[in-house]
């Protein structure tokens, strides 16, 4: 997959996904498999735009965190079999371009031939483009316009602020439904406070931006990718209040993992929130709990699945 960043494409003749794709849940990878699939079928190459932050932050000065951040998005859509991501900053500048304004740029920087969106799909200044708007582009400049409908779930529509608050909430195990996939977060594994060690049960330190949602503080189970390979885990988030900590952080305790990992990224996905966070009278009260929640994880994780 060829990344392009602001500069000028080659010659290639491109269909393109468009939105915002924060999350990359599933009503936005229907856009990008609808892209992929139109692409392939009438030889043109695959794309995604991606903005460097969230256009609302811009927009409105609020600060918006990402539920899926950049290196994140690249993995899934390079997965997915785009052949192509534009990146480029969303400043107050673009942010004042007319929806001709900003497809005309499109076609002159990427040679775009056909726009995939979805059925809210809205663009230019002050959001006055839409679905209507692009079809009228579309046949004013010569390219094809192909709109996905609304999709649901739990007759929920699939939106990435109802992810958010799902997320926010701890209830990451209703947020993977809409997302397809786990909540994840992906960071280098940076020296903690060694309060795991301390405990018996060390843990992966993992970094994260600031930009990024953190689910709220507790104790989850999930799975923690290390060098390519996943392992059950049970990761903490939130500031130790035992240790009477001050700093969020994200912990993971890789169940049957031994090794050093510092300087390593890894990918931790988040399935269910086991419980909150709890501020223990005793080290052995917490050693006691960090046992049983292991125990949960490894019950919980593989529950379903063939002996």
């Amino acid at each position: 997959m060829r990344i392009i960043r602001d500069g000028k494409a080659d010659g290639v003749k491109k269909a393109i996904a468009l939105g915002n794709f924060d999350g990359l849940h599933r009503a936005h990878t229907k856009i990008v498999k609808t892209c992929c699939q139109y692409a392939e079928e009438n030889g043109l190459e695959s794309s995604v735009l991606l903005f460097l932050e969230h256009t609302v932050n811009v927009i409105t000065g609020k600060k918006v965190k990402l539920i899926t951040d950049e290196a994140e998005k690249l993995e899934i859509l390079d997965a997915m079999g785009v052949d192509c991501v534009y990146i480029r900053e969303f400043d107050a500048d673009f942010m004042h371009l007319s929806p001709e304004e900003f497809i005309c740029g499109l076609i002159d920087k990427l040679n775009i031939t056909a726009v995939c969106v979805g059925y809210d799909y809205r663009f230019g200044y002050k959001a006055e483009g839409d679905v209507s708007v692009l079809k009228k582009l579309g046949e004013k400049h010569g390219f094809e316009v192909i709109v996905t409908d609304e999709m649901k779930t739990g007759g929920v529509t699939i939106k990435s602020t109802k992810i958010r608050e799902l997320v926010c909430e701890g209830k990451v195990d209703d947020a993977s439904l809409f997302l397809g996939r786990p909540f994840s977060i992906t960071g280098e594994v940076t020296k903690g406070l060694r309060n795991g060690h301390k405990l018996g049960t060390p843990t992966a330190n993992v970094s994260y931006g600031d930009n990024k949602i953190l689910p709220k503080e507790g104790v989850y189970m999930g799975y923690t990718t290390v060098c390519g390979v996943r392992y059950d885990s049970v990761i903490n988030v939130g500031s130790n209040p035992t240790f009477d900590a001050k700093k969020i952080t994200v912990e993971s305790h890789i169940i049957g993992f031994s090794g050093d990992i510092y300087g390593k990224t890894v990918k931790v996905d988040f399935v269910k929130r086991i419980r909150g966070d709890i501020k223990f009278d005793s080290l052995d009260g917490l050693k006691a709990q960090i046992k049983s929640d292991i125990q949960t994880a490894k019950e919980q994780l593989h529950r379903g699945e063939k002996k």
